[in-house]
């Protein structure tokens, strides 16, 4: 792992890290258009994946949050993940209301998880057979 942090901070210097990084599976990209991930998807789903620090974590980053780093509005950050939950790939649970505040929206990240985890094989091969045929 300090391997790779060094790595890290040799492309993107020790301040461009200050705040800490994220990883995530490269097929996600090469999975995108299989998916049916818009830009604004693969955006707001990298939003949830810097709150997502467990495994079995519970993820709830606010949507005004998100919206503004996005530089859109909540209400497109709100269709954007309903069209995640309508796609399958995440799950949205919510906390009761207390008093005034009005409880919090939870995201689940498994089910694009196992997306990822099933597809990524079957790309990746058709990557390395398509290689072949360019050898050739």
């Amino acid at each position: 792992m300090i391997d790779e942090e060094k790595a890290l901070e040799s492309k993107w210097g020790k301040d461009g890290l200050c705040m800490g990084w994220t990883a995530f599976p490269t097929a996600l990209i090469f999975l995108q258009s299989q998916l049916q991930l818009s830009s604004t998807d693969l955006n707001v789903i990298f939003n949830l994946l810097i709150h997502w620090w467990d495994a079995d974590g519970k993820i709830y980053p606010s949507q005004d949050g998100i919206a503004k780093r996005m530089g859109v509005s909540k209400r497109t950050v709100q269709r954007t993940l309903d069209n995640l939950v309508e796609l399958g790939l995440i799950n949205v649970s919510h906390t009761k209301r207390k008093g005034k505040y009005k409880g919090r929206n939870i995201y689940d990240l498994k089910p694009l998880s196992f997306q990822i985890e099933r597809l990524a094989p079957i790309v990746k091969e058709k990557m390395k057979e398509k290689q072949g045929d360019k050898d050739d």
